[in-house]
């Protein structure tokens, strides 16, 4: 009879958790407590990279169904034996085990930056596509370009596996799944954007087509970047660009909390988004900017003026201006101290010469 109860309870605690994964659809979550419903894609892999003498293993989950990351697991040695040991045909279950058991032994390197890299390559890539045809030549050239980047190298090799799962498996395996807001039906739009314009005109015509796509949309600011930025005018269709959430409204808070998008002190950072259009302001001057952020939600930002604002190009060259300017700094403080001690031993020379 205990035994029964014992079941009756897993049960029931299953499909509550399951219930976080299907938006409260109990039909769902039962199929899910009972492995019947899959929503989770996993891609195993496996790389090297050979001019680092650094390999590693990784797990991607992707919600196929939502279309959002739930989460990220990975772990680089400072050796190439990690590459040959991994076997990714196993289950994911082991491989993650391998992961743990890895995670504090002494030639383990932090793999934060890989983790960080993977998640915004994913997101700004759109690589949902591939995920849903289970595509598996495309997701490995994709992961290969995110490798060089990350580790700055060309001589990477990486091998995948995919596997299917569901949200509960992972929450009952110990983790951590970021789960994005779910889109708030009414009002598509907040307060501070709302705008009044004749729904039959070209320019309403524009707008609603555009907005009629989104499943919420949210506001938020340029960054500005005077010097080396680019003129909203210039700015094309997927380009990515720089953007700040006001976080005032739930989603905007929720998302700056999922993407771990908030400075030490808790104030939003800069996302990285793709413009999804450019409009001339026909009710105002300016313009109208609208950047796709996450999945259905976009970023609509209204600006008078034909600003120069930062785009993921203008901030390599931000950075790289920046490297060179250290560098030349560095340079002509070498250079001063040839110069000084040059100064001084010739100084010793004429001093020398004088005694004798």
């Amino acid at each position: 009879m205990n035994n029964n109860n014992d079941s009756i309870t897993e049960d029931t605690n299953k499909i509550n958790i399951a219930l976080k994964y299907t938006n409260g659809d109990m039909d769902k979550a039962k199929l899910m407590a009972i492995g019947s419903m899959l929503d989770i894609l996993v891609i195993k892999g496996t790389f090297i990279v050979e001019d680092q003498n650094k390999s590693g293993v990784f797990l991607v989950f992707f919600n196929f169904i939502d279309k959002y990351i739930s989460a990220i697991a990975s772990i680089i040695k400072s050796d190439d034996t990690i590459f040959d040991r991994a076997k990714i045909l196993d289950d994911w279950g082991i491989i993650y085990e391998n992961i743990l058991s890895n995670k504090n032994e002494q030639d383990t390197l932090s793999s934060e930056k890989l983790d960080e890299d993977f998640f915004n390559s994913f997101v700004q890539l759109d690589v949902f596509p591939f995920v849903q045809r289970e595509d598996v030549d495309n997701l490995s050239s994709v992961l290969v370009e995110i490798l060089k980047g990350s580790f700055e190298s060309l001589n990477i090799d990486c091998q995948i596996e995919l596997e299917k799962t569901n949200s509960l498996e992972l929450e009952l395996a110990g983790i951590n799944i970021v789960v994005p807001p779910r889109p708030v039906e009414n009002p598509k739009e907040s307060p501070e954007t709302i705008m009044v314009f004749d729904p039959d005109s070209t320019f309403g015509k524009k707008i609603a087509a555009i907005e009629s796509q989104a499943q919420h949309i949210v506001n938020a600011s340029l960054i500005i970047s005077p010097v080396l930025g680019k003129l909203i005018s210039e700015i094309k269709q997927d380009e990515k660009v720089y953007v700040l959430l006001s976080g005032k409204d739930a989603i905007s808070k929720k998302l700056l909390d999922t993407y771990r998008s908030r400075d030490t002190e808790g104030n939003p950072c800069p996302f990285i988004g793709k413009v999804l259009a450019v409009l001339h302001n026909e009710m105002d001057k300016g313009y109208i900017i609208y950047i796709i952020i996450a999945n259905g939600i976009y970023a609509k930002i209204i600006e008078e003026e034909n600003l120069r604002i930062q785009t993921e190009l203008t901030a390599i060259a931000i950075n790289s201006d920046y490297g060179t300017n250290t560098n030349n700094r560095r340079f002509k403080r070498v250079i001063y101290f040839i110069i000084y001690t040059a100064f001084i031993l010739l100084i010793f020379a004429l001093i020398l010469i004088s005694l004798r």
